[in-house]
């Protein structure tokens, strides 16, 4: 029996519109879409022509990857179902059908002439086949385009400006009257641009929506996920939405693939790059990076990944949330919310029959005494903690209480990190707009490490203190951060006051 919704749902005042199509979406088993006032894109919204979605009241809402959204108020129409097989073949893309009310229809029906034709007329790149890349050079280029880009783009120039500029993340800050717009770059934050808060609205939940963040819940905190195309490479974007004074605060952390660095390609000096090879190569043992958030251990546990992986060897990572996706390597994503956390996943992992584990970061003694258990029976395991040195690695995971007979058979090698920003080789840190007018271009790290020796054992099993720990580290000649950071002062490469700043 065909089904119109405009017959179900009259005399009903908007609320009650929608809840009755919801309902209505409910009972047949389909998902429900809110369209009223929703942030159309116009290349998206205009992969439907425009006389088809009048014809067939259908539209679409939102593109991820090969799946396209659309929106329908009458779902049972007999010749919908063709209609739709047809457009997914001629566009490439399987369908994802949702039900909205004839309200919501309406309003997506009158965005096609405001917003599709306006949206191949403002594109970013004004000629044929130039990339973004060729048209923004500086923080002036990208703050220009920014301020006069149209609000249907608005989305895709800040993150492609956050890309020219290799910002990590783009922090949208509400204030009383209009919100913050900055990128962080190189470690630092920096001013972009500020919005209206109109515009901010449909931006921000465009973002919302895109990443599977719930629109509703405006008091809590979320994370969600997307994945967009930047001059034809995909983009990896974790996304977290929080509760402040004037509004959602949103930060976006672009995973970019071309910072997926080897072991090679970092920074560490060759003593360190040559003890971090030993460790790994053997089958057996506990493998920390350590440091503060923002230090590259995430970097520096893929690129040993990188080196680790191949067909005779079953690698698992355990991580929150899984940032670069590796081919041949299993990722799992803890869900702490449902109660799989790190040590549960630790122990599911464990029955995997694993060769090489890695742990995103150890966080609690659980997690720590599975952890190092794991690396006493036959498993290589790699993993992060927050200390501030090497050293300072045994003193914590003894203060977690984690028991010191198994710490000293365990660990085989400890590695404390930092990034510095490297001064600019344009301007050579006079300022540049090569480098945003800091002085500073890129960044490179700068390391120490620590091999357990017999030394350290017996300060393991009489439970010493952090200064002993690092009395050990100084008189077996261990060369500290401080030390690697001022090599890097003397090669020309940093300054300083830079390297002071993360040692201190």
């Amino acid at each position: 029996m065909q089904h119109d919704l405009r017959k179900i749902v009259k005399n009903f005042d908007r609320a009650q519109e929608e809840d009755q199509t919801a309902q209505f979406a409910a009972e047949h088993q389909l998902p429900y879409v809110n369209l009223v006032n929703y942030p159309f894109v116009g290349d998206v919204l205009g992969l439907i022509p425009e006389e088809t979605a009048n014809k067939f009241s259908i539209v679409a809402f939102m593109k991820i990857g090969q799946s396209l959204r659309v929106a329908t108020s009458n779902p049972f129409n007999p010749e919908l179902a063709t209609t739709m097989n047809e457009l997914g073949i001629k566009l490439d893309m399987k369908f994802e059908p949702f039900v909205c009310s004839p309200s919501s229809m309406d309003y997506a029906l009158s965005r096609y002439p405001m917003i599709v034709q306006k949206a191949k007329d403002n594109s970013i790149n004004t000629k044929p086949g130039e990339s973004i890349e060729n048209e923004l050079k500086s923080l002036k280029d990208v703050q220009q385009a920014i301020s006069t880009v149209s609000t249907t783009e608005l989305l895709e120039t800040i993150i492609g400006g956050a890309t020219i500029l290799d910002a990590s993340d783009i922090h949208f800050e509400p204030m009383q009257d209009k919100v913050h717009v900055r990128f962080r770059v190189d470690g630092k934050l920096l001013p972009i641009f500020e919005l209206p808060e109109k515009t901010y609205k449909p931006l921000s939940s465009r973002i919302m929506t895109s990443s599977k963040i719930k629109l509703d819940l405006k008091t809590v905190a979320q994370d969600g996920r997307m994945t967009v195309e930047v001059n034809g490479n995909p983009l990896d974007i974790r996304v977290n939405v929080l509760p402040s004074a004037y509004g959602q605060t949103i930060v976006l952390r672009l995973l970019n693939y071309k910072n997926f660095l080897t072991l090679d390609q970092l920074d560490f000096n060759d003593n360190a790059k040559a003890a971090m090879l030993e460790a790994v190569a053997k089958p057996e043992g506990l493998v920390l990076f350590t440091g503060p958030t923002g230090s590259g251990k995430t970097t520096s546990l893929y690129a040993v990944l990188q080196i680790l992986n191949s067909n005779d060897r079953k690698i698992i990572t355990i991580e929150d949330p899984v940032e670069y996706r590796i081919d041949g390597i299993e990722q799992i994503q803890i869900n702490a919310a449902d109660g799989f956390d790190f040590p549960q996943a630790l122990r599911a992992v464990l029955r995997q029959d694993p060769n090489v584990i890695m742990v995103g970061e150890i966080r609690d003694k659980e997690t720590a005494e599975i952890a190092v258990n794991a690396a006493l029976t036959g498993h290589l395991v790699l993993s992060t903690l927050h200390t501030n040195s090497a050293a300072a690695a045994f003193a914590r995971l003894l203060q977690m209480g984690v028991p010191k007979y198994l710490m000293a058979d365990a660990i085989a090698l400890v590695v404390a990190q930092r990034l510095v920003r490297k001064v600019c080789e344009v301007c050579r840190g006079s300022g540049c707009e090569t480098c945003n007018m800091t002085g500073f271009k890129g960044r490179i790290l700068i390391s120490e490490y620590l091999k357990p020796d017999s030394e350290i054992i017996e300060l393991i099993k009489r439970e010493a203190s952090l200064s002993e720990f690092q009395k050990h580290f100084a008189e077996a000649g261990g060369r500290s951060l401080l030390q690697d950071g001022l090599d890097k002062v003397a090669q020309g490469i940093t300054t300083e006051e830079e390297v002071r700043s993360v040692t201190a």
